[in-house]
């Protein structure tokens, strides 16, 4: 299984950073300083390289684009290995696209490796992994390759330690159910379920804070299944706090791609629907198998494991025909045992419920599906999913057409469907098949483990005798570099050298015998090595790496003597020098190797003993005896060859360990929560049979719980014993209780059942299914240990099943018995069948009782009544048999009869029959009109059905006469002495071409009953030809419950097809494979109107013709219809329509759009370009659409659009919302002069102004000179303003306001303003004044000019005007006032007339005119408005 590689690089030594992820997963960046200089940025990848699997020989190019300030550098490293060769790794970079790619040109796999590669500037550094994967391509026989895809996916396989988890299978667990703990566990074998829940518990609380940086919360997490045919899917709630974030999947660590449509090629896709996000794998293989992750921007937050099984059908279900009320059944056998499977109708899962019944054999190989109660709306296909693997059937529900219309159908006691085969035979022989196949896979891993064992134990061979070779070419290469050393000794001497020179001398002829040693050694094992690989076939260059390892074996064994040889050498010089005794030198012999050899790994290093023996006899040299090559390995010890397994023990019952060890010899301790058990231990037993060891508990209380260990000889095997105390009930208590209870009509009855198990239990009873609750009828008693109920005044109807189930934590236990209430049995039923109504008897037969109570009929009680006589004669008792023939009758006379009957619980309310006569002439009614089965030239045959009312006798046969159009003569045609026995008769006196009515009476006893009434007219002639097809079949009108047709006649031809005489109109809807006729009589227009359709359902429809010759061909349309009008694209209807609106904020706000569109639309509201929160509320009508935000907040502020979309088409429209309020007023307002003669006025923000982008100010002023306020700025989007024109000497007050779409806020004054002014005495001399009159009358001095705005944006018109006294200036839009309009803001200030439009739209076009009068005239300017979108 592939892992998921989570890289972290680690900062270098001595250098300190910030690390952080990137917003691209997988990126770690590395900030070396803690704040950046404005405009720097550490270096990030906008594109880093993809993972790549290529084979081998190809080119493998990996990209990458990255960005930063200053421009980073890039550098590539890979994890195993250097990529110092330029011809195999090439660095490139493409000024124009900003790439950096490494190429590796005819990859091989030595280059499958982890790559990093490094973006790096001054500020810090980014890195991202890349893996390469190269698929080998074979040469010559494969199986001389090992692998074909080395997999190097970043998954570096490290070593694990006993018990360590895969880093997946924590994944695995932080996204499962709690339930699922234990399953997982078991299947990827972890024991240590303390520290696994300690460790799982910190890794949640490091997720939680992991995904806290981009999740707002996550629920509803369902792992991955197979939902529908050939697809399976996981889904998730989630909501992002940035709607912008990625979302990755992963499979088994490696991202794939998806789509986010449902209708595209790609096999993974996304759906989602609000904060529900659903991922689907469509087009299911087994290579679909494993663990799929979802990240959001490098986070985990999912991770499901999917296993597919590999199962297949052997039975596969059939089509089923089940009539309306019936039961149907599904049956299928599986090739592997499975719990279950899914079962699906239309692609919908189904489960247990009170229409649905799931069951599985004990096998786990056969299941069934029970559809209970069958419906018209039951039909479809149904599906059984097993692993990807399914089969699917119809079931076709068929209507009772017998039962009476209007009434409901009884509820069928039979069953339709389930196979034909023998499925239990069947799921014997696929359980055979399993067997045989697991025992030879059993015998295969066998077979193979066994070859592993030889090859392992001839490897061990080869390396003992590579051992020994080097141990022998050691010791002789000691021996010749003793020898050289003491002939070279003795040589230098006897040339009369130092002692110095003749040792240097022994020690460099030594050395040279040892390389001459070595060598030939060396030379000796490569041969023995490649003889051997050659034997095996190998290639060449196989051979010679054999040999080459073996010379590297041999060295490095030669070298752990070489220190020994050494001092042997110098030993022997110096005992040349010092020790020579006649001539003759001392040589110490004996191994100059290590003298042990390494077992199996806990075995420690054997010691071989070597003895000495020194002789110091003249002439002879002191011998060291011993082995040259000991020939002795250390036994590895006592093992466990089945250790001690988990096990569930029940409270009163015995439990046992057992453990094997490799040797029988071998003794052990047994241990329970560190305590030692011994043979004295009170309950429990130890046994010991040949390697077998056994601990036995006889009786299990909660004491024995615990953790129970086994040691022997250092090994040791634990495992845990878990006592439960599940309900059970002993054996005689369940046979006692299962014998039926049998009582009498309302009297009581009562239950009772002991059980034992560990408190608390829960304790239900059932009746017939039906659980039941104490009343006054009913008393139910639990107490510790048994539990019993008593039902008082029970009915016959209360008999039935009685049922208890018993329930603790440890497991249920049910028990069932039956309760029999016998009463008096029912009225016998009727109708009264008349065997025989003569003169001189009456035979009858009755119905025996519907319920007999619960005892078997003894008897029947019978009375008889004369009609016109007020008592009954009793007859007596009748046997069980319900029939009785009177034979004390009068002629002529009727009779009536009562009965009852009897059983040993009482006697029946009374039957009472109909009237029957005895002897008299009771003519039998008339049949039904006789039905022509076919006409011919000189044949035509009819049938009849008897009549109802048989006149109190058998019929005898019936009388047939026939009469010719025109004629009021009826002619018999059977002879009367010989009536007609049967119900059907071939008429052949006819004449051909004339047109005949029949008509048949019935004959009894007493004689010929009226005659039936005549049947249709027939012509005595050969049947005409079946009319052709229709022509020119089309809709002309359809509606959502209505479609219109309309055809042309078929054509005659002679011979071949004639007239039609009528028409039928069938549909048969898309779900179904049925026709249904819509007209029940042909009928002769060509056009007709099928009504009571469903809206938007699918059809196929088709007219047949009909003529006297049968039914034509049917004529069927082309295609398919909808239910639904002619279609129409969906058009809002509405021009009108707000395009921006602003609410105030804590009011309510709708907002309608009315369109037309068929069929009928999806309608989808979106804000901001997703769903509308649960908060709005959105009401579809037809024809129109509206949202409703019941209580405005700013946050509900954004575009909101309608997408309104159907088969044909779709249209959007989108509004703005703005919800606001009155801006709160800005803070505190300073004042401060920078510039002589001007002021800058500053002040803190309004607190809606974060909150509101269309927040602006507006400044006021105010001098002493004037002491009126007046505006200075506005539309002002920033908190300072400068005043220019600041006369010394007055004193200035200023006021700020903040305004929004809603309006202004309160204001916020600033303090008063004063720059003093130096004043100088002058002289004023003023000059004779003159009188002069300024009164004139207006003058625009500044006319207005025309104007073109966009769409929504603002307009300001002003002009200037002159006159005194001051005129009044009025403005008008064609030619009415809009002085008192607050949608407009109009100001005149010292004659500057001004008005601003907000926001202009196509209602503000048109002329615009402004009036200034006073009392000396009038004066008028004009423009124009135009508005362009």
């Amino acid at each position: 299984m592939w892992k998921k590689s989570k890289v972290t690089d680690q900062t270098a030594t001595g250098q300190g950073g910030i690390k952080r992820r990137s917003k691209v997963p997988g990126v770690m960046i590395t900030q070396y300083i803690e704040e950046l200089p404005e405009g720097k940025s550490t270096p990030d990848f906008t594109r880093k390289p993809i993972a790549l699997t290529i084979q081998e020989g190809k080119l493998a190019i990996f990209k990458a684009i990255v960005i930063g300030d200053p421009k980073p550098t890039v550098a590539w490293k890979r994890a195993k290995g250097e990529m110092n060769d330029p011809q195999k790794f090439q660095n490139k970079y493409d000024p124009t696209s900003n790439e950096h790619t490494l190429e590796m040109p005819k990859v091989s796999g030595d280059e499958a490796d982890t790559y990093k590669c490094y973006a790096i500037n001054e500020y810090g550094k980014a890195v991202c992994t890349v893996v390469l994967n190269v698929i080998e391509v074979p040469v010559g026989d494969p199986a001389e390759f090992r692998k074909k895809l080395r997999k190097s996916a970043g998954k570096k396989v490290e070593d694990k330690k006993d018990g360590e988890i895969d880093e997946a299978v924590w994944d695995l667990l932080l996204s499962a159910d709690k339930k699922d703990y234990e399953r997982i566990c078991a299947e990827y074998g972890i024991t240590d379920f303390r520290g696994m829940l300690k460790k799982l518990n910190e890794l949640k609380r490091e997720r939680e804070e992991e995904q806290a940086q981009f999740i707002q919360h996550l629920t509803n997490l369902k792992p991955i299944e197979v939902k529908s045919e050939n697809a399976a899917s996981f889904e998730l709630d989630l909501e992002l706090k940035d709607p912008s974030s990625r979302i990755f999947l992963y499979k088994d660590g490696v991202m794939i791609p998806y789509s986010k449509e449902g209708d595209s090629d790609m096999r993974h896709y996304l759906k989602q629907v609000g904060k529900r996000y659903v991922f689907t794998v469509k087009n299911l293989s087994p290579d679909d198998a494993g663990i799929y992750q979802v990240d959001v921007e490098g986070v985990n937050i999912f991770s499901t494991d999917f296993k597919i099984p590999p199962v297949d059908f052997v039975v596969k279900i059939e089509e089923v025909k089940a009539e309306e009320r019936q039961d149907a059944i599904f049956e299928c056998v599986t090739s592997l045992p499975m719990n279950q499977i899914v079962w699906t109708l239309k692609n919908s899962p189904l489960s247990n419920s009170d229409k649905y019944e799931i069951t599985v054999s004990d096998d786990k190989l056969i299941h069934r599906l029970k559809i209970i109660d069958c419906m018209p709306v039951d039909a479809g296909i149904y599906t059984a999913l097993a692993g990807i693997k399914s089969c699917s059937a119809w079931l076709v529900v068929e209507a009772d057409k017998q039962g009476a219309k209007g009434k409901k159908v009884a509820r069928k006691t039979t069953q339709a469907g389930g196979s034909g085969a023998d499925l239990s035979k069947i799921a014997v022989e696929q359980q055979e098949k399993n067997k045989k196949e697991m025992a030879e896979a059993l015998e295969a891993a066998k077979k193979a483990q066994a070859e592993k064992e030889a090859a392992a134990a001839k490897a061990r061979a080869e390396a003992e005798a590579t051992l020994a070779a080097a141990q022998a070419a050691a010791a002789a290469q000691a021996m010749a570099a003793a020898k050289a050393a003491e002939a070279a000794f003795a040589a230098a001497k006897a040339k009369g050298m130092s002692d110095e020179d003749a040792t240097a001398a022994a020690v460099a002829a030594a050395a040279a015998a040892a390389a001459e040693a070595q060598a030939k050694a060396e030379e000796e094992v490569r041969k023995l090595a490649e003889a051997k690989a050659r034997e095996a076939g190998l290639s060449p260059e196989e051979i010679a790496a054999a040999g080459a390892a073996a010379v590297a074996a041999l060295r490095q064994a030669v070298q752990l003597g070489a220190g020994e040889s050494n001092r042997e050498v110098a030993q022997v010089a110096k005992t040349g020098q010092t020790g020579q005794t006649e001539g003759h030198a001392r040589v110490k012999q004996g191994p100059v190797v290590l003298d042990t050899v390494i077992g199996e790994s806990n075995c420690e290093a054997a010691r071989v003993e070597q003895t000495e023996q020194t002789e110091q006899t003249e002439g002879h040299a002191r011998v060291r005896q011993g082995p040259l090559v000991p020939d002795t390995v250390i036994d590895p010890g006592v093992h466990f060859s089945a250790g001690l397994e988990d096990c569930k023990a029940i409270v009163g019952e015995a439990a046992e360990l057992v453990c094997k060890l490799s040797s029988a010899d071998c003794k052990g301790v047994w241990y329970r929560d560190g305590q030692e058990i011994t043979g004295s231990t009170e309950g429990m037993t130890i046994s010991k049979e040949g390697p077998t060891h056994k601990l036995k508990i006889h009786k299990v209380t909660d004491e024995f719980a615990g953790k129970y260990k086994f040691e022997a000889d250092g090994r040791k095997t634990e495992a845990v014993i878990v006592v439960e105390d599940p309900p059970r009930f002993d054996a005689k208590e369940i046979e006692a209780f299962a014998t039926p209870t049998v009582i009498k009509n309302n009297q009581r009855a009562s239950f009772k059942i002991s059980y034992i198990g560990r408190e608390p239990t829960k304790v239900q009873w059932y009746k017939e299914g039906e659980e039941l609750t104490p009343d006054i009828n009913c008393r139910i008693d639990t107490e510790e240990g048994h539990s019993c109920v008593r039902l008082n005044k029970l009915q016959r109807k209360d008999t039935g099943e009685i049922k208890v189930k018993i329930k603790n934590e440890f497991g249920t236990v049910e028990v069932v018995t039956n309760l029999v209430v016998l009463d008096k049995p029912t009225p016998p039923l009727g109708p009264l069948e008349i065997v025989e109504a003569s003169s001189n008897c009456v035979e009858f037969k009755w119905r025996p009782p519907k319920d007999d109570g619960g005892c078997p009929i003894a008897h029947y009680i019978l009375e008889r009544n004369q009609v016109g006589r007020n008592t009954w004669k009793k007859i007596g008792l009748i046997p069980s048999e319900a029939h009785y023939k009177d034979t004390d009758v009068d002629h002529g006379k009727r009779y009536c009869y009562r009965i009852r009957a009897e059983t040993p619980e009482g006697v029946s309310d009374v039957y009472e029959t109909e009237d029957v006569q005895a002897g008299t002439r009771a003519y039998p009614g008339p049949p039904s009109a006789p039905k022509v089965i076919s006409a011919f030239k000189d044949c035509i045959t009819l049938s009849w059905v008897p009549p109802t009312n048989t006149g109190g006798t058998n019929l005898l046969g019936y009388n047939l006469e026939k009469r010719k159009k025109g004629s009021n003569l009826w002619g018999l045609i059977n002879p009367p002495e010989e009536p007609i026995r049967t119900k059907k008769y071939e008429c052949r006196d006819v004449v051909e071409g004339m047109e005949y009515e029949f008509r048949v009476s019935a004959i009894n006893i007493s004689g010929a009953g009226e005659p039936s009434t005549p049947s249709e007219f027939v012509f005595a002639r050969d049947p005409k030809k079946p009319p052709g097809k229709v022509i020119d079949l089309k809709v002309t009108d359809s509606t959502y419950t209505s479609l219109s047709l309309s055809w042309t006649k078929p054509k005659e031809e002679e011979g071949v097809q004639d007239e039609a005489k009528g028409y039928f109109v069938e549909i048969r809807p898309a779900e179904s494979t049925e026709w249904d006729r819509c007209n029940t009589n042909a009928i002769i227009m060509t056009f007709y109107t099928v009504k009571g359709m469903k809206s938007m359902a699918m059809y196929w429809v088709r007219v047949v013709a009909f003529n006297e010759g049968g039914e034509g061909e049917p004529q069927e349309l082309n295609n398919y219809i909808l239910a639904m009008p002619p279609p129409v694209r969906p058009r809002f209807t509405d021009s009108k329509m707000k395009s921006f609106m602003v609410v105030r904020a804590g009011n309510s706000t709708r907002f309608n759009v009315n369109f037309v569109a068929s069929p009928w639309p999806e309608v989808i509201w979106l804000k901001d370009g997703v769903p509308v929160s649960k908060r709005v509320t959105i009401s579809n009508a037809e024809g129109g659409s509206q949202i409703l935000i019941p209580s405005a907040e700013r946050s509900d502020s954004g575009i909101y659009t309608i997408i309104v979309k159907n088969i044909v088409g779709q249209e959007t429209f989108s509004t703005e919302i703005r919800v606001t309020d009155e801006p709160k007023p800005p803070g505190l307002v300073e004042l401060d002069e920078n510039v002589p003669r001007t002021v800058t006025v500053s002040w803190e923000a309004s607190q809606d102004e974060k909150r509101d982008d269309h927040l602006y100010y507006m400044v006021m002023k105010r001098d002493s000179s004037k002491r009126t306020w007046h505006t200075v700025a506005d539309h002002i989007f920033n908190n300072r303003f400068t005043v220019c024109n600041i006369m010394p000497g007055r004193e200035y007050q200023f006021r700020v306001y903040a305004k929004n779409d809603m309006g202004q806020s309160a204001p916020s004054e600033s303090q008063k303003w004063l720059i003093s002014e130096k004043k100088e005495k002058f002289t004023l001399v003023l000059p004779e004044s003159k009188t002069c009159n300024l009164e004139r009358p207006p003058k625009f001095l500044v006319p207005l000019k025309l104007h073109t705005a966009p769409d929504g944006y603002e307009c300001y018109m002003s002009c200037a005007v002159r006159g005194d006294p001051t005129p009044h200036v009025t403005w008008y839009r064609n030619n009415i006032s809009l002085n008192t309009n607050t949608n407009y803001y109009i100001t005149n200030t010292c004659g500057v007339c001004s008005m601003l439009i907000l926001r202009v739209g196509p209602k503000d076009m048109g002329e615009y005119k402004v009036v200034a009068d006073n009392q000396l005239g009038r004066a008028e300017c004009s423009t124009k408005l135009t508005v362009r979108e």
